[in-house]
C-alpha cells in the first residue's frame, strides 16, 4: 500500500505535464505545407508540415528527439520548450521554444530562426 502511494505521488507531476503538452501534439504547417504543395512551381520537392509527438518533431526527412520543458500558461498564450536533438550522423542540439496562441503555433529555434504562425493541418 505504501509503495503504491509513493509511486502515485512520484509519477503524478509527469502525468500532469504530459497532459498539458498534448495541445502541442499534431501536424502543424502553413497552407502550402499542409497541402504538401511543391516548394517551387515545376519542382518535385514538396513542402512538409511539422509533426509533433510526445518524443519527436519531424519535418520531411528531418527528425528531432524532444526532451520537454514545463508548460507555462501566459496571459495571451501557452508556452513550452524542448531540448531538440536533430539529425542522424551529425546531431545538432537546439533549445526549441513553442508558443501556442489563438490555435496558431510558433516554433523558435534561435534568435534569428522561427517557423510560424502555423495552423493545425486538417485531416492529418
Amino acid at each position: 500500500m505504501r509503495w503504491t502511494l509513493l509511486f502515485t505521488f512520484l509519477t503524478l507531476p509527469t502525468i500532469a505535464a504530459a497532459d498539458a503538452r498534448e495541445q502541442f501534439y499534431g501536424t502543424w504547417g502553413t497552407a502550402k505545407q499542409c497541402a504538401k504543395d511543391p516548394i517551387k512551381e515545376g519542382l518535385t520537392v514538396r513542402a512538409q508540415p511539422f509533426e509533433i509527438t510526445d518524443e519527436w518533431l519531424k519535418q520531411g526527412q528531418l527528425w528531432c528527439r524532444l526532451d520537454w520543458f514545463p508548460v507555462e500558461p501566459r496571459e495571451d498564450s501557452v508556452f513550452t520548450g524542448a531540448y531538440a536533438q536533430c539529425g542522424e550522423d551529425a546531431v545538432r542540439g537546439y533549445i526549441l521554444g513553442m508558443r501556442l496562441s489563438d490555435e496558431k503555433l510558433t516554433l523558435r529555434w534561435d534568435v534569428l530562426l522561427s517557423n510560424g504562425p502555423l495552423a493545425r493541418c486538417v485531416g492529418q
